[in-house]
């Protein structure tokens, strides 16, 4: 991303439906998995300008990882010194088994080689820690959205189970989600593809939206996410994956 929309995803990360929507899941799901306790190192991959880096610090010490200069220095307007600049496509610059969790945000989309990452998060994960991914989903959804932001691919969960076959952890949740706004999301993507054919692509994250409208998707939202706390959907704009590493030494 260039450096003005990196400053846009710094003001609006708080308020904005969809990253209001990441965080409550996020917390949700580090909540269910590791309770109340702060004596944990977590790892968040792809840190951007940190809000999901901020809310790791709730259940430990957080560490963050991101190539960005840019991104670094909103980083660091968040008081998020734990910092290491490095490429996700390169092997994670840590030490084995030493993350109670670790958090990949739609940050695989972006790799030519993502299952060298995947890899990379088992390896530096503790025995008995989760990993919590998400990617975009369903490749019939390729827009100027994904041009946009760089992205090489969508998913789908077969192909999402598929890489982690050989990995040496177990499937603890594996869900779409985002379904409930599947079908207006649909329109607007399609639609603004159409309108913009031949135009720069542009991400659909930074659309300006009435106060009320962005309140009431986020409700709308929060009603799915706690859903996924009972249930997989079978359909969605984003797949969840956790994985937890084999062993008990969390």
């Amino acid at each position: 991303m260039k450096e003005n929309e990196y400053r846009i995803m710094y003001e609006i990360e708080r308020t904005y439906w969809w990253f209001k929507g990441k965080q409550f899941l996020i917390d949700l799901f580090l909540k269910m998995y590791l309770g109340d306790s702060r004596d944990n190192r977590l790892l968040d991959i792809g840190s951007g300008t940190g809000i999901i880096l901020k809310l790791l610090e709730k259940y430990g010490f957080g560490f963050g990882v991101e190539l960005s200069e840019v991104g670094i220095k909103f980083l660091k307007k968040r008081n998020l010194n734990l910092i290491v600049r490095s490429d996700a496509n390169q092997p994670m610059p840590f030490r084995n088994d030493i993350f109670s969790a670790i958090t990949c945000l739609d940050v695989l989309e972006h790799l030519e080689n993502d299952f060298g990452l995947l890899k990379e998060m088992v390896r530096i994960c503790k025995p008995g820690g989760f990993i919590v991914i998400t990617v975009p989903a369903m490749p019939f959804l390729w827009s100027t959205h994904d041009e946009a932001l760089n992205h090489k691919r969508r998913y789908t969960r077969k192909h999402l189970l598929n890489q982690i076959v050989s990995l040496d952890c177990t499937v603890s949740k594996a869900s779409y989600f985002n379904s409930s706004l599947f079908l207006p999301i649909i329109l607007v993507r399609k639609i603004r593809s159409f309108f913009s054919e031949g135009k720069k692509a542009e991400s659909d994250f930074f659309m300006a939206l009435p106060e009320w409208l962005n309140r009431s998707l986020y409700l709308w939202y929060l009603t799915e996410l706690n859903c996924l706390r009972f249930a997989n959907i079978p359909f969605g704009i984003s797949i969840l994956l956790i994985l937890e590493k084999q062993g008990s030494n969390r």
